[in-house]
């Protein structure tokens, strides 16, 4: 057997009103993978403007591009399974990345946190939220028998885990300063 022949895609007693219910339902959770995704770009293009120190607001400036990208890599999947994405949920999404300021915002007051490290937690946070729901959306399309969903979300989380590893970093360098020395950065 040849290793770059690839074998059909085949689906046994799949009808279609079988195909389409599970059409409708993955195109419920894309809603979600948008949702999280909307969240998370809301939240991350606040808090860089309440970032000073310049290496770290130059990375977050240059991962809302990002973000931007993937938010449209998002709404790309919709197309796939012949669906139209939920615009309700796009702006929910926002929505919730404004509320997750506000949780950042409580969670610094009880823990006697200064400065935008909060909200930096918030985005890391948010951003591993977004990275799951891509990863259930590449089983989808994998389960689904549709390839491009797979090649679309593996390109997306490559990126988000680069992202989650810096994003770690930033946030575990900048909690002393806001905890025990009150700084913003």
């Amino acid at each position: 057997m040849n290793n770059t022949t690839q074998a059909p895609i085949i689906l046994i007693e799949l009808d279609q009103e079988t195909r389409s219910k599970h059409l409708d339902r993955a195109k419920a959770w894309f809603d979600n993978v948008l949702l999280t995704q909307a969240s998370n770009r809301k939240l991350l293009e606040d808090t860089v403007e309440k970032i000073e120190e310049p290496h770290i607001k130059q990375y977050l400036t240059e991962m809302v591009e990002q973000e931007k990208k993937h938010e449209e890599k998002a709404r790309e999947l919709f197309s796939l399974i012949d669906r139209e994405p939920s615009d309700v949920r796009q702006l929910l999404g926002e929505v919730m990345g404004k509320a997750r300021q506000a949780l950042g915002d409580f969670i610094a007051v009880a823990g006697g946190a200064k400065g935008p490290w909060q909200d930096l937690h918030q985005v890391y946070l948010s951003n591993y939220n977004s990275l799951g729901a891509f990863a259930v959306a590449e089983q989808l399309g994998l389960a689904l028998g549709i390839p491009r969903i797979a090649e679309i979300t593996f390109g997306v989380m490559a990126e988000k885990s680069t992202s989650q590893l810096l994003l770690q970093e930033c946030v575990l360098e900048m909690s002393s300063m806001s905890i025990l020395y009150k700084e913003d950065f």
